[in-house]
């Protein structure tokens, strides 16, 4: 039985050992940075699909497309290229994580510049209440107040009015 499991797996493990062919590089090969830009612009285009794909449609932006006209590529010059790069998966796995450090930094350069709008915001809207009750204390020391008596309301009498 320990011979038969041993033969097994001794068979798949000569089976598995073939010649790995090396790929070699395309004629249009984009450059490794360029690569990089690609790669990064497509995840900002994907993400903004995930985000708004309705403004998208409605302005007939593809972001294949975009990225692909933006980079003057085509998508088999792309896919050529990926396959190239991919077949190194280490450094393919470097160029993935260029571009999610890129990412990284975008996010916290756009979330510094959401806390300053907010202060701003958050500012007019101070300096709108400021100007509000500023007005509101000008009115009540003139006497300009909206403050009806309480009381019983009179309706103006329907007799008293034009006949049609």
């Amino acid at each position: 039985m320990k011979n038969g499991v041993f033969y097994c797996v001794l068979v798949f493990l000569l089976l598995s050992c073939q010649d790995i062919v090396e790929v070699t590089p395309p004629e249009n090969l984009i450059g490794r940075e360029k690569m990089e830009d690609i790669i990064y612009d497509i995840a900002l285009m994907n993400a903004a699909r995930g985000f708004n794909v309705q403004k998208l449609k409605r302005n007939n932006v593809s972001p294949e497309r975009y990225v692909f006209d933006k980079h003057n590529i085509d998508s088999l010059q792309y896919a050529k290229s990926t396959v190239f790069y991919a077949s190194d998966s280490e450094d393919y796995k470097i160029m993935y994580q260029n571009v999610q450090k890129r990412i990284d930094t975008l996010y916290e350069v756009l979330k510094e510049e959401e806390k300053v709008f907010q202060k701003q915001k958050d500012s007019i809207r101070t300096a709108e209440v400021k100007v509000r009750r500023k007005l509101d204390s000008i009115k009540k020391a003139k006497g300009d107040t909206l403050n009806v008596p309480k009381g019983p309301r009179q309706r103006p009498s329907l007799s008293s009015s034009s006949q049609i």
